[in-house]
């Protein structure tokens, strides 16, 4: 510790010697009176004289003595000060080194200027001389990122008004953009904002090590809730497992409990399930198996069954000692009733007698039924990939209905059409196609999906109903055209036989009525034949269908 000296002013030494010289004055006259009463004249005159010498020599010890402990006092605080700046020094280089290392530089920012004072470990970070001829707050704004810039400006406004600082933004450094961090406060004089002083710390690597262990922690939550599984770890010394959160959104149960025995989880598993389960476990723990996997039936919180695959990985020590077993449970229930309804629906449609044709986006076969390859002759590997027109039309398929089926296919549309198929023996056939497009779970298109079913023996009979129809309306045309025609010719000339006396006209009318009668008996035996003829088709379809 400094060591307080009186001496070290100037004042206070001519203080001293004004004090010591006033009191010698007073005293010295005293003591040399007291000295020398009874002496003789002379001898009080040779004291008086040497008082003076006395004092001259005791001023100059004095002196002497006064400035030599002044210079010691002088030398000392010197010394001290030299001490403390070396110290200083120091301190400030250990500082300067510790702000280099901590990436942490000071400033003041001075709000009446709008001038800057940086610590040179800010002025190393842009790579600039701490002397370098720029006008600091300029260049610090240009520095900060474009999109942080309005972020900034508001931020400082903000801590005007609050009187603190704790902001992060980009900034450019060696060429490269860093998240950096500011702390300050605002310094007041006379009541007024005067300043603001603050550090700034490059939290670059944190931020980014932050920014990907938050990237990682929401990947793993968003994989759980996409996934919707439930993580479980056993930890096989301690025999106890913990759960995530899976826990209780897949199956109802409190995953905060905390650690459960395995037990807890095995009395949970459907009974029938449960050795089967368990013998699969101890086996894949004793032969230290890297994976294991199962599917069973576990009981829910409110006392419904669901099937769950359950799947494991296996932890060991460097002795490959077994340690943990790491493992994940994913619902499988709504799977497992869509593949049984799926397996219901496949039996009914490979069962159904018509046939099943199941094409891709771009029309092409992916599947038939059974039915179907009946039908056709064909098989389904010969048809998969095939468009049905490339192998099962032929010269009697109409190009209209081939013309219509393109454009329902071109924007999806349900179609109903009746047309010639071929076989694979190359015999047509017909048959009625019921098509529709198909979607899957998020609506988008995935296909078309063909009821296909044969209509020969329908058409064969449509045919037969059209000719029979067109040999009625035959038949028709002749009982109200042909036959009209004689009947109106006879009623005509009978009619003028009965009003004239001549026997010639008579004559002729009577044969001009026998040559219409002729003709009425041909017109009949035409509509007979025609009616003979249909009734003769009508017997042998008869036969053919009781055949």
């Amino acid at each position: 510790m400094k060591k307080n000296n009186p001496m070290k002013n100037k004042n206070n030494i001519v203080l001293l010697y004004i004090t010591i010289g006033c009191i010698w004055v007073v005293l010295s006259d005293q003591v040399i009176a007291f000295l020398i009463d009874g002496m003789p004249v002379e001898d009080r005159a040779l004291i008086n004289s040497l008082k003076g010498f006395i004092f001259i020599a005791f001023s100059a010890l004095l002196l002497h003595y006064l400035v030599n402990l002044y210079n010691k006092g002088k030398k000392r605080e010197l010394d001290y000060l030299q001490q403390n700046l070396e110290n200083s020094q120091k301190q400030q280089q250990q500082w300067y080194y510790a702000q280099k290392m901590a990436k942490i530089a000071g400033w003041e920012y001075f709000l009446q200027t709008d001038e800057v004072c940086w610590s040179d470990n800010l002025y190393a970070l842009f790579g600039l001389e701490p002397n370098a001829a720029i006008t600091p707050a300029a260049f610090f704004l240009e520095q900060i990122h474009p999109d942080d810039l309005a972020g900034f400006l508001a931020q400082h406004d903000k801590v005007v008004a609050e009187g603190e600082m704790d902001y992060i933004h980009r900034l450019k450094i060696d060429n490269d953009w860093h998240y950096v961090r500011h702390a300050g406060v605002v310094v007041y004089q006379d009541g007024r904002p005067y300043k603001i002083s603050g550090v700034m710390k490059d939290i670059n690597d944190t931020f980014n090590r932050e920014l990907l262990l938050n990237n990682a922690l929401e990947r793993h939550e968003l994989v759980n809730k996409a996934t919707h599984d439930a993580i479980w770890d056993w930890e096989l010394s301690a025999n106890q497992v913990t759960w995530n959160s899976g826990l209780k959104q897949l199956f109802g149960y409190d995953h905060h409990q905390g650690c459960f025995i395995p037990e807890w989880w095995i009395e949970k598993m459907h009974p029938t399930d449960r050795k089967r389960v368990m013998n699969s476990i101890n086996s894949f723990v004793k032969q230290a198996n890297k994976r294991w996997e199962a599917t069973y039936r576990v009981l829910c919180a409110d006392g419904s069954y669901k099937y769950v695959f359950d799947q494991a990985y296996l932890l060991t020590d460097d002795d490959g000692t077994p340690k943990r077993i790491i493992g994940a449970v994913k619902d499988i229930d709504e799977l497992k009733q869509k593949d049984e309804e799926n397996r219901q629906l496949a039996e009914v449609v490979s069962k159904v007698k018509s046939g099943v044709v199941i094409k891709d986006t771009d029309g092409r076969i992916s599947w038939v039924n059974s039915s179907f390859e009946k039908l056709s002759g064909y098989t389904l590997a010969e048809l998969k990939g095939k468009l049905p027109r490339e192998i099962l039309h032929g010269p009697e398929t109409s190009q209209a209905t081939k013309d219509f089926i393109a454009a329902s296919l071109k924007v999806n549309d349900f179609f109903n059409i009746e047309i010639v198929n071929y076989a694979k023996s190359g015999l047509p056939y017909w048959v009625e196609v019921n098509s529709t497009s198909i979607f899957d779970s998020q609506e988008q298109h995935s296909g078309y999906i063909d009821i296909v079913t044969e209509i020969t023996e329908r058409k064969k009979r449509e045919e037969r109903i059209n000719e029979q129809n067109q040999t009625l309306k035959e038949i028709a045309w002749i009982n109200s055209h042909e036959i009209r025609k004689p009947v109106a010719s006879i009623l005509g000339l009978t009619a003028l036989a009965k009003i004239t006396d001549n026997i010639q006209e008579k004559e002729e009318f009577y044969s001009r009525i026998d040559s219409c009668v002729k003709e009425m008996d041909e017109i009949i035996h035409q509509t007979s034949a025609k009616v003979n003829e249909l009734m003769g088709k009508e017997e042998g379809n008869e036969e053919t269908i009781n055949e």
